[in-house]
């Protein structure tokens, strides 16, 4: 079975991933917004070199940046929000990841409410310039060590009817997922509202985040046969930072995915057909 595969990177990445056999790259707004405009049309004819597709971003605002301070400065984060949407469509974006964990916490006690209402404000301003360049935002389920908002699927679909957001969708982030103890039955359930599936290995700690591979200890079988079940459509993107050797590890992540009779749409026919 073809899905299309992902690799967590930077540009400068791009043409190990690729030859790596991977169809995207998944890609940092923090890094897409530091380059300057040289910098900018630079990397964007890395990645067309590359080959890849580039439709998958993630964190729309910076790691440190809390919504609930007093000091966040929504107009400010408005314009850096446009910005960096319209930067990631000319590089062929079509969904932003919303992880964010410490920039959506809410505070304890009587400021939580008008956190909360800061926080969706965010959001629907956020979907808004989204929409005018036909791209989703992706809000993902955490879990409670790194956040105390939207910590499971369930609880993104109902966010994102409570706020109305036709463009408004959640993601799988496999690690998260477990630490929570969720069923594969919420995959099955809320199967067309599951837009991108993030994956590394759930038994380490984190921030440690290393590339699945045969024999690390996890057994993947269930998650990706689940995949197979719901004829799957997005990415499987390999979110990790730490590597022993970044090209073969990155290589290993793939015969993972082999190992399931999953094939990138990159992968050589004669691959598929175990030559």
């Amino acid at each position: 079975m073809k899905m299309k595969t992902s690799h967590f990177g930077f540009v400068k990445e791009a043409d190990a991933i690729a030859a790596a056999g991977y169809d995207a790259i998944e890609l940092h707004i923090k890094e897409i917004m530091s380059f300057d405009d040289f910098e900018f049309r630079r990397a964007k004819q890395m990645l067309r070199d590359s080959g890849l597709a580039s439709e998958v971003f993630d964190n729309p605002l910076p790691l440190d940046v809390v919504i609930a301070d007093d000091s966040f400065d929504f107009p400010f984060y408005r314009d850096y929000l446009r910005k960096a949407v319209e930067r990631t469509a000319q590089m062929g974006g079509r969904y932003f990841v919303y992880g964010n964990g410490k920039t959506r916490s809410l505070p304890d006690g009587v400021e939580k409410d008008t956190a909360r209402k800061k926080n969706d404000q965010l959001i629907v301003t956020l979907c808004e310039i989204a929409q005018e360049y036909n791209i989703t935002i992706m809000m993902e389920p955490l879990a409670g060590a790194i956040c105390n908002s939207v910590l499971s699927i369930p609880e993104a679909y109902e966010y994102a009817k409570k706020l109305g957001c036709k463009n408004l969708k959640t993601l799988l982030d496999f690690r998260w997922f477990i630490a929570g103890g969720h069923d594969y039955s919420d995959i099955v359930e809320y199967a067309d509202f599951i837009k991108h599936v993030h994956v590394d290995n759930p038994l380490l700690p984190f921030p440690e985040r290393r590339v699945p591979m045969l024999g690390d200890g996890f057994d993947y079988g269930t998650l990706f046969e689940t995949l197979k079940e719901i004829s799957y459509k997005g990415y499987i993107s390999y979110e990790a930072n730490t590597f022993d050797d970044f090209e073969t590890d990155i290589r290993k992540g793939l015969s993972l995915l082999e190992h399931y009779n999953i094939y990138s749409y990159g992968a050589k026919e004669e691959k598929q057909m175990g030559a």
